[in-house]
């Protein structure tokens, strides 16, 4: 008898990771580099914070105009130093 429904077992979890800036500041510090690269800063904003593998550092991206079609800046920040790794403008 199944008291949990499906038996498959999770391959793999990752833990919550622990950032040293916080959603705000990595949204501040993006919406300077996009002012500083000269592409324009659209509402809303999508952010969030992931390790780009395993043992790496974790880096936040920030997208703006997140909701929307059109064109979007994507900004991605080392959450250790607070530098910009990249910022680029797509078109969605």
């Amino acid at each position: 008898m199944k008291l949990f429904g499906d038996s498959k077992r999770v391959q793999h979890i990752e833990a919550p990771v622990v950032t040293y800036l916080s959603r705000e500041e990595a949204i501040g510090l993006a919406h300077l580099a996009t002012e500083g690269a000269g592409l324009s800063w659209a509402e809303p904003v999508a952010a969030g914070a992931q390790r780009e593998e395993i043992d790496s550092h974790v880096v936040w991206t920030v997208v703006t105009n997140a909701l929307y079609r059109g064109t979007q800046v994507r900004v991605r920040i080392d959450d250790t130093t607070g530098t910009t790794l990249e910022v680029r403008k797509t078109i969605r």
